[in-house]
């Protein structure tokens, strides 16, 4: 198992960006807030999304190589949008599970979790 963490990405709390382990990158779960900013639901996707290609690239991955992908929704009238902005990042069409949910601020939108090949 190996740890991996990207020095100018904030965490939350004591855990790893990623880990490396069986041939499988688990990413934990990113969020696009930006702080002291209000963002849309695109630009929290995006910016969610950003975070994970560089967490990937930092573990010897890619976004390509993604095969399974959670999204944790604040409210599920963004799940259309969701849709159109998941095919235009996520084009090789992984494995997908949807939550609506709680997040733990409520100016957070969305959350991603990856898990990818090395």
């Amino acid at each position: 198992m190996k740890r991996i963490d990207v020095a100018d990405l904030p965490k939350a709390g004591p855990y790893s960006h990623a880990v490396v382990s069986g041939g499988l990158v688990f990413v934990s779960g990113q969020i696009g807030t930006l702080k002291d900013r209000r963002t849309s639901f695109q630009e929290q996707f995006e910016n969610a999304v950003s975070k994970i290609k560089r967490i990937l690239e930092a573990s010897g991955s890619s976004i390509d190589r993604v095969v399974k992908v959670t999204v944790y929704l604040a409210d599920a009238k963004y799940f259309g949008e969701m849709n159109s902005l998941f095919e235009k990042h996520f084009g090789n069409a992984p494995a997908r599970t949807t939550v609506i949910c709680n997040l733990i601020d409520p100016g957070m939108l969305v959350e991603l979790d990856v898990v990818a090949e090395v």
